[in-house]
């Protein structure tokens, strides 16, 4: 497995390859992260931890730490501030990590925020400091709303939304877009009591099986995908959320029965891990008819399938 570094022009509608860090194990998901003086970091789960590359010359990624963890192929990871949050399924509870004396070394600490917290499939780190953990061992496996902005490193619980098992969400203010992937929907909730969230709607997405969710940066438009074989990424408008209005959907390479992963949104364009389809860039200025501008193919298989692209990380 490798991690690649791109860069995309939406002017010349192209992704150049910059550089790429094999690894002897595979990979799952990753994040970046910037120290604010011109450093810029990747953070990639492995299959046994988590790695941290430095990136700030693209062409020439470094590894700078490594954190052992429990094997498996799942590890998810966020930031916020100056503190990294990863989550897997093999236990082991939240790891927290401090990246503020990064590259020389980084503190860390496994805690299960005292609920009993072992697993996570996925995790989100809001605005607000509150780290979301999805598809845990706790209830249901909605979202454990865990608060760092006290002890970054032992974050504190302060509510749930687990009517539903969540595979992923969004969070932006006090409100969660929650990807219910085995009940083929996402829901909208109202998290601002962290102690009493309120369901606002929920959506059905085209293929029943909702992965992840994305917002546009004015609240206006939603896109999702399903992570099933010929699935599309689906854009909504959730202006009026009474009224949730499909407005399209997309595939990569219609025909191929291949798997979109994840989606993320940058300005009016689309990032998504598209499993063997590698990186996809589309442009969504209007959501009603999403274009195809660019991609950058990182597995030599095609079609149906779940090697490839796990994540991309679009925002250093």
């Amino acid at each position: 497995m490798a991690m690649i570094c791109a860069s995309l022009s939406v002017f010349s509608q192209a992704v150049t390859f910059l550089g790429h860090l094999p690894y002897a194990d595979q990979l799952s998901n990753l994040t970046g992260w910037s120290d604010g003086a011109g450093h810029e970091y990747a953070i990639v789960g492995t299959f046994d931890g988590t790695s941290i590359v430095d990136i700030t010359d693209p062409t020439t990624p470094v590894e700078v730490q490594f954190v052992d963890g429990n094997n498996s192929i799942w590890r998810e990871v966020r930031t916020y501030g100056n503190y990294a949050y990863v989550v897997t399924e093999a236990g082991g509870g939240l790891l927290c990590i401090d990246l503020s004396n990064l590259p020389a070394s980084v503190d860390y600490n496994y805690t299960d925020c005292g609920i009993g917290l072992s697993t996570g499939h996925t995790v989100f780190c809001d605005e607000n400091g509150i780290v979301h953990v999805f598809g845990s061992n706790i209830g249901n496996g909605g979202d454990q709303m865990l608060d760092a902005t006290v002890d970054p490193l032992d974050p504190e619980f302060v509510g749930e939304v687990d009517e539903w098992y969540i595979h992923d969400g969004y969070v932006r203010g006090d409100t969660l877009w929650a990807g219910n992937i085995y009940n083929g929907w996402f829901s909208v909730w109202d998290i601002s009591d962290k102690t009493s969230p309120e369901l606002w709607a929920q959506q059905s997405t085209p293929d029943d099986f909702t992965h992840n969710v994305w917002l546009t940066d004015d609240n206006q438009i939603l896109f999702s995908t399903d992570e099933v074989t010929n699935a599309v990424v689906a854009s909504y408008d959730v202006s009026d959320l009474t009224d949730i209005i499909e407005l399209d959907q997309f595939q990569a390479n219609p025909g191929t029965n291949s798997i979109p992963h994840n989606v993320m949104v940058v300005g009016n364009y689309l990032v998504t891990a598209y499993y063997r389809d590698g990186v996809v860039i589309t442009d969504a200025t209007d959501p009603s008819n999403m274009i195809k501008i660019g991609e950058y193919d990182t597995s030599p298989l095609s079609g149906n399938g779940f090697n490839g692209a796990w994540g991309a990380w679009p925002y250093l």
